[in-house]
């Protein structure tokens, strides 16, 4: 049986010059989503997670949901590393930059 609910999903941006697809795959699906919990900084101090979803039912939108948690935790884990590597990119180009900074300071000047 074709399931017609199947949530896709496609991130463009002016500097992504194809768009990335998020599809969630054949499963298992969850509600129990990987980055929609709380942080585990929280968990370990004894936190606990009172917005916590219930599981999904066996019934098309039940699936529906689960599939969408799946999606939310692929786009969340990809903007999350597009993040990082910007983050990381912008400290290299600082450090290229005060090194550009550092070597062209005269000191000899009279």
């Amino acid at each position: 049986m074709l399931d017609p609910l199947v949530p896709t999903a496609v991130y463009k941006a002016p500097d992504f010059t194809e768009g990335q697809k998020f599809h969630p795959g054949e499963g298992p699906h969850t509600t129990n989503g990987k980055t929609t919990q709380i942080s585990d900084i929280v968990i370990k101090a004894g936190g606990e997670d009172r917005d916590k979803p219930s599981d999904a039912k066996d019934t098309q939108l039940g699936q529906l949901r689960a599939k969408l948690t799946t999606l939310q935790d692929q786009l969340n884990i990809f903007l999350t590393k597009r993040m990082d590597h910007e983050k990381s990119r912008s400290q290299e180009e600082k450090d290229l930059e005060r090194q550009v900074l550092d070597e062209g300071v005269d000191d000899d000047s009279d």
